[in-house]
């Protein structure tokens, strides 16, 4: 894991690494206790940290830090002198990166020195960054007057992702980190926020204002197996922080090469939690077919576009997607299906809305629909707006590549550019989307 990220750091990535140490205090206190954990001492999956736990927080957390900035500075700078000769000059930071202040009394418990995070010192951590150091954070805090505190390292990860405006946050689980679909027996790779809280509520998971997950009520008859138990709180954290800002989450297991197989490559090795950046995207009707044509017209005009009347478009509408915004339509493309293909045609964007990701956002979208329907590959005609395709992983083909049904209606006069791309499966979709520029 250390090489992984090692490799991400070298490649350029800012990197946080919250270390948590659970297990290291679960294991202690379990020697303490003759075998078992002090009566009581969790509640909604948050530790209560009397004195004495603090005491054996503060060594395991100390130790932890210790054994992984030994291991990361090594690492870097091998990784550094490896890197064509070019010393980049970096290292592990550890400090009071963040404050912290009392969790409180929640539902009549006292969880003494537990604490939540009170401040995130955003500044210095990318000041830190700007001079290319890796930032090592433990679960403990320090208050204003001195005093530390255990906060739990899921919502410290998250707080902090939070206040960065991150582009992903990466949590790792022990047990693994695929969900299965029970139904159909697939893998769940990947799921979109919308998705996601729907899941969360069917598990009456619910992420509260104090800052802990609570999976249904504390005095509930069935217990979930830990890997369940670990997975849903991770998805919680993930919903919190893509809600804040951040783009993507992903739940990663803690294996060699899992990191990187899951950033790099179009498998993954976990599972991807993504904003939903399609929202504002649908199905048009009648009563749009006057924004379409308000916005696909200019273009028409400029020969971009193939005269498309209003009415044409209003017989046609079902084959439209739009996205709006307060009522206006802001883009809008058209798929029509062919055999195992699709067309997609009538890409349009507000110019206000240039280079602001909407037009990849409909691309992607109307793949994902023709996926879902059963096709294998989407092409484009195109007479001058062939590069944009281009650069999204179309290629060009000839004639004969297009759908027999397609093929013939093709207007040999207007001479347009072919070009098709393959689609197999929604992750080669999300992977894509990790290389939008928003």
């Amino acid at each position: 894991m250390i090489n992984d990220i090692t490799l991400l750091w070298l490649l350029g990535m800012k990197l946080v690494i919250v270390a948590g140490c659970t297990n290291f205090i679960d294991r202690r206190l379990a020697d303490d206790n003759s075998g078992e954990l002090p009566p009581g001492s969790m509640r909604h999956r948050i530790r209560i940290t009397d004195s004495e736990t603090l005491r054996v927080i503060k060594e395991e957390a100390g130790f932890v830090r210790f054994e992984i900035e030994r291991q990361l500075a090594r690492a870097l700078r091998q990784g550094s002198l490896n890197a064509g000769g070019v010393s980049l000059n970096g290292n592990v930071v550890s400090g009071n990166f963040f404050s912290a202040q009392p969790f409180g009394v929640v539902d009549g418990v006292d969880y003494q020195y537990t604490g939540v995070i009170r401040r995130v010192e955003a500044e210095k951590i990318r000041a830190a960054h700007d001079s290319n150091d890796v930032v090592l954070l433990t679960s403990l805090g320090m208050s204003p007057s001195g005093e530390a505190f255990n906060v739990n390292s899921e919502s410290l990860a998250a707080g902090v992702a939070s206040a960065l405006n991150a582009d992903k946050i990466v949590f790792f689980s022990k047990y693994g980190a695929i969900l299965e679909n029970k139904k159909s027996d697939e893998m769940i790779m990947s799921l979109r926020v919308p998705e996601l809280r729907n899941f969360l509520e069917f598990n009456d998971v619910k992420l509260q204002g104090k800052g802990f997950a609570m999976i249904g009520s504390e005095d509930r008859k069935e217990s979930l197996e830990p890997a369940v138990d670990d997975m849903l709180i991770k998805l919680a954290w993930s919903h919190q922080v893509l809600q804040n800002g951040v783009k993507r989450a992903h739940i990663v297991p803690p294996w060699n090469g899992a990191l990187l197989q899951e950033l790099y490559t179009q498998d993954g090795s976990g599972t991807l939690i993504n904003r939903d950046v399609y929202e504002g995207i649908r199905h048009a009707t009648v009563e749009d077919v006057a924004g379409i044509y308000e916005l696909t017209e200019p273009l028409v005009r400029e020969g971009i576009l193939v005269n498309r009347s209003k009415n044409q478009i209003e017989k046609d509408v079902n084959s439209y997607y739009i996205y709006t915004r307060d009522s206006l339509v802001l883009a809008c493309a058209q798929l029509k299906r062919y055999e195992s293909s699709s067309e997609i045609g009538c890409l349009v964007v507000s110019k206000k809305f240039r280079g602001s990701g909407k037009g990849d956002a409909m691309l992607a979208y109307l793949e994902r629909v023709s996926l879902m329907s059963g096709g294998t590959s989407v092409f484009v005609l195109s007479t001058q707006t062939m590069q944009f395709f281009v650069e999204r992983g179309f290629q060009k083909v000839t004639v004969e590549s297009l759908p027999p049904s397609r093929r013939v209606n093709y207007d040999v006069k207007r001479n347009s550019k072919i070009y098709m791309k393959k689609i197999s499966d929604q992750r080669e979709i999300d992977a894509e989307e990790l290389l939008w520029d928003r």
